[in-house]
């Protein structure tokens, strides 16, 4: 973490170990920082997680289905179809005028368009390469989105935005069925299979790194 960035909050999409753990949650309790979750979630993470630890003084912060503060952000939740019996949630994050879209860990996007729509920096799920997934099967991966899905997602923003987005990362790759140049790759094509030109710089996330900082 950046420590001259300050950090007011940390979002939770849902409770996967993959995403949150007995470890990081002993480093937020030490930092003091709240953690918003979905009141769905919150039973969810004790049981998964807390493993007889009373983590008295975590700071967790619910969150129900309006927009809610963090510092200077409006952010708005949006449900995701995901695994069965956990909730999940993308963000629509606001500020002034500008608009992030953070999504990852769904199996279908046609209902959530509207969330992308207009959207200044996209951050979406490419988990995984078809192929790759035929030689390395996972049943878990129809719970996520392939990339040539992710690839007709951000085609159909296109169409229905009126400003596109400056910015797409790819996000939450799988380490066995994909690779950040195979996603970028993928998208690339497609888009310019369906004679589409792409209006935005395209990157995809390291899979045990940060990125690079995007500004907008």
């Amino acid at each position: 973490m950046n420590d001259s960035v300050p950090v007011s909050a940390v979002l939770l999409t849902h409770t996967h170990s993959d995403h949150i753990a007995y470890y990081p949650l002993r480093a937020l309790e030490q930092m003091a920082l709240p953690i918003r979750l979905h009141e769905a979630s919150v039973g969810q993470l004790k049981d998964k997680h807390y493993s007889g630890r009373r983590f008295g003084a975590l700071k967790l912060a619910p969150f129900a289905n309006d927009v809610f503060d963090v510092g200077d952000f409006l952010i708005r939740p949006f449900e995701v179809a995901h695994q069965p019996w956990c909730a999940t949630f993308g963000f629509e994050i606001l500020h002034q005028d500008r608009k992030i879209v953070i999504a990852t860990d769904l199996c279908e996007w046609e209902n959530l368009l509207g969330h992308f729509v207009e959207a200044d920096f996209i951050f979406v799920e490419s988990n995984h390469d078809l192929a790759l997934l035929r030689q390395n099967f996972n049943p878990n991966s129809r719970y996520h989105l392939p990339n040539l899905q992710t690839a007709e997602l951000l085609m159909a923003v296109i169409e229905e935005s009126k400003t596109s987005p400056k910015h797409v990362m790819l996000g939450h790759l799988s380490s066995h069925r994909n690779t950040p140049r195979l996603a970028v790759q993928e998208t690339t094509q497609a888009f310019q299979r369906a004679g589409r030109r792409m209006p935005f710089a395209l990157t995809a996330a390291p899979l045990k790194s940060p990125s690079a900082e995007v500004r907008l």
